[in-house]
């Protein structure tokens, strides 16, 4: 900067970049000054980081906030400043990876194009081959212009999340007024699903007894939104659920659920089962929880078997399209998958089941 220049973001940053920025929640702390000495290795060497990146680099975000990629879908992490080891990506150019998406696309930039406040920006994939070449970029303008931000939780979406995250003061707090139990949307999503998501059997039971279904089926195909969702605590990749899923079945799905907890929690099951959830619900595939504990992994999987078998899981439910599965097969009932996986205790306990009154 010389004397003439503004101080702050409006100094190093172009005006399009700092409406984009502020469109997204995001802010340059107004006292930023560029640092001296601030340096970067690149695939050519050390490299001072010009203004403009250093301005972008300080951005600060709110608390658990998420921004999400073009298509909505995916998550991206911005700023995210990683040294480019020659070995491992593009080289022959001051090359400087500024964010990764979710779905590992990263936001790359040479250092010595940079400077202008508005620095153009490449996307590259994660398995970037150098015959591929470097594609043309796009000002970091635009390319923010396409993201949006999942706006901050409504006083409505806080119970909610609240069973999403596990929190059973905030969830007894909520349920001493008249908080929604049923769907909270035409999808058929429930606070009884994101209690289950939170892998607590504490707000399962406190649902349950104030009259929350155990037994709610989602009325269709359903990705969970990033408003019950924090993006710190909970697995980054939820993905799809099958019409049909009641809680019992997202007790058994790897992945939907806090990152602090396992993918099977035998207490979540038995809480479900022992407030009226049916063991042979099925989605709308004919996938019912015992398909899911018959492939799952883990020092978990059989006891969960152990557990729906007791409360009345039917070895010989069919599924219509086992391949859905997480782990595909050609068999289609718990007993007959249980046996293809050779899983012999499990397929021991469903033959029990079928022969004992």
């Amino acid at each position: 900067m010389n004397d003439t220049t503004p101080p702050g973001p409006a100094g190093v940053l172009r005006p399009e970049v700092l409406r984009e920025l502020e469109r997204l929640r995001g802010t340059v702390p107004d006292d930023f000054a560029p640092r001296d000495g601030w340096t970067v290795t690149t695939p050519i060497g050390e490299r001072l980081l010009p203004a403009d990146i250093q301005a972008l680099l300080s951005t600060d975000w709110p608390d658990a906030h998420v921004l999400l990629d073009e298509d909505g879908i995916g998550t991206i992490e911005y700023p995210m400043p990683l040294e480019i080891e020659e070995e491992d990506g593009p080289r022959g150019r001051a090359w400087l990876f500024i964010a990764m998406t979710s779905t590992q696309f990263y936001w790359l930039v040479d250092l010595d194009e940079a400077g202008t406040g508005d620095p153009p920006v490449r996307v590259i994939d994660h398995d970037w081959d150098e015959e591929e070449g470097i594609p043309d970029p796009d000002p970091l303008s635009r390319m923010l212009g396409e993201l949006e931000a999942v706006p901050a939780p409504s006083a409505e979406d806080l119970f909610p999340r609240a069973c999403a995250l596990g929190d059973i003061v905030a969830v007894r707090e909520a349920l001493a007024g008249t908080p929604a139990l049923g769907p909270l949307n035409d999808s058929g999503l429930t606070p009884m699903h994101l209690a289950v998501v939170g892998r607590s059997a504490a707000v399962v039971r406190a649902l349950a007894e104030a009259g929350a279904d155990p037994g709610a089926a989602l009325r269709e195909t359903y990705r969970i939104p990033w408003t019950y969702r924090h993006p710190r605590r909970h697995c980054p990749d939820f993905g799809d659920v099958n019409a049909g899923t009641t809680p019992l079945h997202l007790a058994l799905t790897p992945r939907l659920r806090v990152k602090s907890a396992p993918d099977i929690a035998p207490d979540i099951i038995e809480a479900l089962l022992a407030t009226g959830a049916d063991p042979n619900a099925p989605d709308e595939h004919g996938r019912t929880p015992l398909h899911d504990a018959v492939t799952a992994d883990g020092p978990d999987a059989l006891a969960a078997v152990r557990l729906l078998v007791t409360a009345g899981g039917d070895p010989d439910a069919h599924m219509e399209h086992p391949t859905r599965l997480r782990r595909p097969v050609r068999s289609h009932t718990p007993l007959t998958i249980a046996r293809e996986l050779g899983r012999t205790e499990a397929a021991d306990l469903l033959e029990n089941a079928r022969t004992t009154p």
